[in-house]
């Protein structure tokens, strides 16, 4: 096999594993560093002879020496890109690089306060309407991230608060204060959480492709890292979005039709005028998605239903009871 297509066969299966398009997959991981490794000792002729003699008849078993390897060099010449600034700005070779890159070194730097905290990255699914009228929800942290109690100090103020554990140099600590400072309730003293839940305020009339900040929310670090939210657009089925707009059915009992209502379609507000029909369309001025500075309608087309409409009014009053919008 020459140089070019080691290289190809390189890149196509470690795009396959690589850690962002897999983030949190232990599995992925190891195989990505299973293919580099294998790579790196394949491209350079003084470890594939040793490899050939000391490992070839126990592959399994044979660990190449990857400590002089250079594996920015090794990412670069195979195109496969590496954020380096996001990984905390790691040495340009030896072993450390590899380890770090998978969070080994990185993680003991950052908690010494060496490198800058870890910033994730978490999606939060939105109906129209709260894209429309704004919504306060929450968001789970994949990982271990900074207190929000505390801000990682792993105390309070307040002779009040009683800490539920005791931190980790705390054992024999009365009462669980220190210097008149509470251990935090939450993290009790460590400083830090493992899922932490946050709360997200969605501004009203929020563009459909928002991203939300959360400073200092993320991995313990100096300073320490984000909770990038990523808002997403929550549909029904049949639904779709062309443009703006948003286009979907609308169904009601043919009572609603004949009679007329005012209900919702997914939080946003709808009234049905008397005499509707099945295939009469209903538009809601500005009750589209927006995005560039402006906001598109929602187009609904009638559909009568007996079973359905009735469906469709009890999951209206369901929302309603549980605060997830108005029922018709």
């Amino acid at each position: 096999m020459d140089a070019d297509t080691l290289k190809s066969a390189y890149r196509r299966k470690a795009m396959e594993y690589h850690p962002d398009r897999n983030p949190g997959d232990k599995e992925a991981e190891e195989r990505f560093k299973e293919l580099s490794e294998a790579y790196a000792t394949l491209r350079d002729p003084e470890a594939r002879a040793r490899y050939d003699r000391y490992g070839a008849a126990d592959p399994a078993s044979y660990r190449p020496d990857t400590s002089n390897v250079d594996w920015q060099d090794i990412f670069r010449e195979a195109d496969i890109n590496i954020d380096w600034d996001a990984r905390g700005g790691m040495p340009r070779t030896g072993s450390a690089v590899f380890d770090a890159l998978f969070g080994v070194m990185a993680g003991m730097l950052r908690g010494a306060g060496m490198l800058p905290g870890q910033t994730y990255q978490v999606q939060l699914p939105l109906r129209l309407g709260e894209f429309k009228n704004g919504a306060v929800k929450s968001v789970r942290v994949p990982g271990v991230s900074v207190c929000q109690t505390c801000k990682g100090t792993g105390r309070v103020s307040g002779s009040e608060v009683q800490a539920t554990a005791p931190g980790p140099f705390e054992a024999g600590t009365p009462q669980h204060q220190v210097g008149g400072a509470a251990v935090c309730p939450k993290c009790g003293g460590r400083g830090v959480r493992r899922g932490e839940q946050l709360e997200v305020r969605v501004p009203a009339a929020a563009p459909a492709s928002s991203k939300l900040r959360l400073a200092g929310a993320g991995g313990p670090g100096q300073p320490p890292g984000d909770v990038m939210v990523q808002l997403a657009l929550l549909l029904p089925e049949g639904a779709k979005v062309v443009g703006r707009d948003v286009h979907a059915p609308l169904v009601l009992t043919p009572l609603e039709a004949r009679n007329g209502t005012t209900t919702d379609f997914e939080g946003v507000e709808v009234v049905v005028p008397a005499g509707a029909r099945t295939g009469t369309e209903i538009r809601v001025m500005g009750g589209g998605v927006r995005s560039g500075g402006q906001t598109g309608n929602l187009v609904l087309t009638v559909e009568e239903d007996w079973l359905r409409g009735a469906g469709r009014r009890i999951g209206s009053w369901f929302r309603k009871l549980g605060g997830g919008g108005e029922a018709s």
